[in-house]
């Protein structure tokens, strides 16, 4: 950048300044863009979904839960995650696919909705998932009941039905917020 005679230091700083805050703002664009695009996929009971990424916190292993009288049997109880308390949530249970059965793959998702977090048990981690690189889901491809209120649009890979499910939905879903037996 050659100075100019009538520009002042203090301009030149500014129009640094200018253009740094743009180069930012374009890169934290275009990492939005990138993350709003990835979706983590997990397997729910029999169910392949996506989950969007703006609401998984983290996955962890199924730690140690603590069953809490008088609630209803989805909620498997409560679980000490590093100082933080969740509620862990049989996700296939309560979207009426049966009880989940603990294996190795068992993990803990951990969403979250504003301040709170929860932790919905999943069969299976796979990894990420792109949309653009999947293909829509042919029409007449039916959602089971309990999953279609959750349900905002699928797709096809590897001949399997991948489901993107939507966290917030179901994190303001009434039934869910109301677990008592």
């Amino acid at each position: 950048m050659t100075q100019s005679a009538s520009l002042h230091p203090f301009d030149v700083l500014l129009e640094i300044d200018k253009r740094n805050h743009e180069a930012v703002a374009s890169t934290a664009q275009s990492a939005q863009s990138a993350v709003g695009a990835g979706r983590l996929a997990v397997r729910v009971g029999s169910w392949n979904l996506m989950l969007p990424m703006e609401f998984v916190a983290e996955i962890v292993p199924v730690p140690r839960i603590t069953r809490v009288p008088g609630v209803k049997s989805w909620l498997l109880g409560i679980a000490n995650l590093r100082g933080t308390i969740l509620s862990v949530v049989d996700l296939p249970q309560f979207l009426g696919g049966g009880i989940s059965q603990l294996t190795p793959n068992s993990r803990l998702v951990v969403v979250r909705s504003g301040e709170w977090e929860y932790g919905l048990l999943v069969q299976d981690v796979i990894g990420m998932r792109h949309s653009s690189r999947l293909a829509a889901a042919p029409p007449g491809t039916s959602v089971d009941p309990g999953l279609n209120p959750y349900v905002i649009e699928g797709f096809e890979s590897d001949n399997q039905f991948w489901w993107v499910f939507e966290v917030n939905h179901l994190l303001n879903e009434p039934q869910f917020l109301d677990a008592i037996a």
